[in-house]
């Protein structure tokens, strides 16, 4: 799960200047999130020039940390990584993206563990490990959880032919296209808890299966089962967490993009996309108008295409985004604690809680801000997940806890200055925190008497932040509709004018990498098998 707060890292990061000249040739991407920094990558190792733009202080995306007194410091939207035990594909590709720099630390089993109705359940690495303890758990439905285990080893052809022919060019995308979106259609068309439902009448252990929705925001009833595979399989072989912190995602790319010669700039607002006719003329960055012929937006699609492109260049059938609705968003508890994550015992691994198991009605309980406790929560220990917290940040540990929320209730303080959006908005953040740390020394009562810090981030801090209207975390939602759409591909119906970032392909570090592929793909084309070669014979 996902979470955004403020306040920047200490490197410094090159400021946009009103002198900078972008040539006919130069690709411009739009935000520094993941998806945008791996698209450059790619390209400028295929020869192009590439200039990568970012509207905050820091780039990175979700990928950044901030920081607060006594060196405290917590990530903001990578609390877990999956898929890179070493010689993995994604491993390779991020030792490819860092220049062998970006280093990960494996998080061990279980790496996650679900309490569901006062029950806890183990989740570990390794499909064989998992059914082994899922065997233990429901001794009784050992069919159902082999169904489950081969229907999430199917998934992954279907989806990787979906994906794929989102960068096929124009005469192969009509071609074949169709073909590979109707074979992964049976598993994106039927919700999680439609399919789960088929193979087991166990509430408690489907339940238990969709404890880790909210990596993907949505609970069974909603959620596309394609979704659910490809977020499970993610995990299938367990979590990891970037050694030296988040942050160190997007330094380390950074670093290399730098070496290539490609130049990242912060504080640059890009506030439209200029066209002329059906092509790409210029940005306005703040304020002022630049010309370019070639721009990547990274800044999701909603907000490309509603947002940056003048209304007269869409037509409808391209932008028709009434029927894809938002992603979810939240609020989260930044706890900080005067002594080490060994004294305190604090654990690697996160924790999903659940209250009751009828995920959907706890999910969509739209009064869990006036309840007295919280019905669900995520917990994650940042600290206590990277081997060098301990060296750089003695006697401190960090925790955060995260729990779901509806942008309506925060809408009418969007426009209240930041960090003066009166009394009516505190009190809602310190009934969120009251209930949060309740749970936590339920949890973990010795940690009381250590907290020395504590503040909550909301639907409209992400949306200060990080530009999306709604405050959603995950771009637009991961539910069957997102796979209706055409619109959600690298390229689009403006000449010059592609997409990369999560909306393309799926929530998460690993899906915006993805997004990077495909959108360099469509532009370099088969020049990118040389890049693979790479990677495949020095990562």
């Amino acid at each position: 799960m996902s979470s955004y707060s403020w306040f920047m890292v200490e490197k410094s990061y090159k400021k946009f200047t009103s002198d900078i000249i972008f040539t006919d040739d130069t690709y411009v991407i739009i935000g520094s999130g993941v998806g945008g920094l791996c698209t450059a990558v790619f390209l400028a190792k295929a020869g192009k020039k590439v200039v990568v733009l970012e509207q905050h202080y820091t780039p990175g995306g979700f990928t950044h940390t901030f920081k607060r007194r006594k060196g405290l410091v917590w990530d903001v939207g990578v609390h877990y990584v999956g898929n890179m035990k070493e010689n993995s594909g994604l491993r390779r590709i991020f030792n490819y993206l860092s220049d062998n720099k970006l280093e990960w630390d494996p998080m061990g089993d279980p790496y996650d563990v679900a309490y569901i109705e006062g029950r806890k359940f183990e989740f570990v690495g390794g499909k064989e490990n998992f059914r082994k303890k899922f065997y233990e758990y429901f001794p009784n439905d050992k069919v159902a959880i082999d169904k489950y285990l081969k229907l999430l080893q199917k998934s992954t052809k279907k989806n990787l032919l979906y994906f794929m022919q989102k960068a096929f060019p124009s005469l192969l995308s009509i071609l074949l296209g169709p073909l590979f979106r109707r074979i992964q259609k049976p598993i994106a068309s039927k919700t999680t808890y439609e399919v789960l439902s088929r193979i087991t009448d166990n509430q408690e252990l489907i339940a238990v299966l969709c404890a880790q929705c909210g990596n993907y925001g949505l609970s069974p009833k909603e959620s596309s089962f394609a979704s659910h595979c490809i977020v499970i399989n993610h995990f299938m072989e367990g979590g990891y967490y970037p050694r030296g912190g988040a942050n160190r995602i997007h330094e380390t790319i950074v670093d290399n993009l730098e070496s290539l010669g490609v130049q990242v700039f912060i504080k640059a607002k890009v506030e439209k996309i200029i066209t002329k006719g059906r092509s790409v003329k210029g940005l306005l960055i703040n304020g002022n108008e630049y010309a370019c012929k070639r721009v990547i937006s990274n800044a999701g699609a909603q907000n490309t295409f509603q947002k940056l492109l003048d209304p007269s260049v869409n037509k409808k059938k391209h932008v028709d985004f009434k029927k894809i609705n938002p992603s979810t968003c939240h609020l989260c508890l930044y706890i900080g604690l005067n002594k080490s994550d060994q004294e305190l015992k604090l654990p690697k691994y996160n924790i999903w809680w659940y209250t009751d198991k009828d995920t959907d009605s706890i999910l969509n309980d739209k009064e869990n801000l006036s309840n007295d406790k919280l019905t669900f929560a995520y917990i994650s220990f940042p600290s206590a997940k990277d081997s060098l917290w301990s060296s750089e940040h003695p006697n401190q540990a960090t925790i955060q806890l995260i729990g779901r929320a509806w942008y309506e209730d925060f809408s009418e303080y969007e426009d209240e200055p930041w960090l003066n959006r009166g009394e009516a908005y505190e009190k809602i953040k310190e009934r969120f925190k009251t209930k949060g740390l309740s749970l936590l020394k339920e949890l973990y009562p010795h940690i009381d008497e250590h907290i020395i810090h504590t503040e909550v981030s909301t639907p409209v801090s992400t949306r200060k932040f990080s530009n999306y209207s709604q405050g959603e975390i995950y771009g637009v939602t991961h539910a069957p509709e997102r796979y209706r759409t055409r619109v959600l591909r690298p390229r689009t119906h403006v000449k010059g004018l592609y997409l990369t970032g999560q909306d393309i392909t799926l929530v998460g570090v690993g899906g915006a990498m993805g997004s990077g592929i495909l959108t360099a793909t469509t532009i370099i084309k088969w020049n990118m098998s040389k890049q693979f070669k790479e990677i495949a014979a020095k990562y």
